[in-house]
C-alpha cells in the first residue's frame, strides 16, 4: 500500500474513532476507489453503517471484508451482529458460530449468539450460549438479564425472576431487566 493511501486510511480511522463518520466515510471510499479490497476500509465502513442503523449497507461491507479475511473473529462477530440487527437471524447464526469458534473466550460474542438463537426461538441453544458468556464473565449483567428473558419465554418464571434479580444486583440501572422482571 502506498504511503499516501496508508496516511488516508490512518486519518479515516482517527475520524471514525472521534465520531466524525462522514469524514471517515469519505476517506474510506477514496481508499476503496484505489484498493477495492482494502480490509480495514471495508470493515470500518461496515461499522459506520451499522452505527447509523443502515444494516443492509453494513452487512454488504462486512461480508466483503469477511470474504477477504474469513478467519478474523472480530469481522465475523461484527457481521453476525449486523445481520441480527437487520433481522436476518438465520444468516447470522453461521457467523456467530464462526466468531465463537475463532474467539471462544469472548463473552460478548456468546451473548449475541444467544440473542440470535433466542430470536429464532431456539431457547435451549440460547441458554447454553448465555451460560458460556456467564462462565467467561460471571458478573455480566446483560447475560443474566437475557437468560432471564429466555427463561420467561419457556414459562420458567421463578427462574427468570432470579436471573433478573442477579442482573439488577450487578447493574441496578439495567432498565430492561427491571422492565422484564415486571412483565414476568
Amino acid at each position: 500500500m502506498s504511503p499516501q493511501l496508508q496516511s488516508m486510511l490512518q486519518q479515516a480511522k482517527q475520524a471514525f474513532q472521534s465520531g466524525n463518520f462522514d469524514g471517515a466515510e469519505l476517506m474510506l471510499k477514496r481508499v476503496l476507489q484505489v484498493d477495492s479490497k482494502n480490509l480495514s476500509a471495508l470493515h470500518i465502513l461496515g461499522l459506520i453503517k451499522a452505527s447509523q442503523s443502515r444494516f443492509k449497507e453494513a452487512t454488504d461491507y462486512l461480508a466483503k471484508a469477511a470474504k477477504i479475511a474469513p478467519n478474523d473473529a472480530t469481522l465475523q462477530y461484527n457481521l453476525a451482529k449486523a445481520l441480527s440487527d437487520s433481522g436476518n437471524n438465520k444468516e447470522a447464526l453461521s457467523h456467530h458460530k464462526k466468531a465463537v469458534g475463532l474467539a471462544p473466550n469472548n463473552p460478548e460474542a456468546w451473548l449475541n449468539y444467544g440473542k440470535t438463537a433466542s430470536d429464532l426461538r431456539r431457547y435451549d441453544e440460547a441458554i447454553a450460549h448465555y451460560d458460556q458468556a456467564l462462565t467467561l464473565k460471571p458478573d455480566y449483567a446483560e447475560a443474566w438479564s437475557n437468560k432471564g428473558a429466555t427463561l420467561h419465554e419457556l414459562q420458567r418464571y421463578d427462574e427468570a425472576i432470579a436471573h433478573y434479580d442477579k442482573a439488577l444486583t450487578l447493574k441496578p440501572d439495567l432498565a430492561v431487566a427491571w422492565f422484564n422482571k415486571g412483565v414476568t
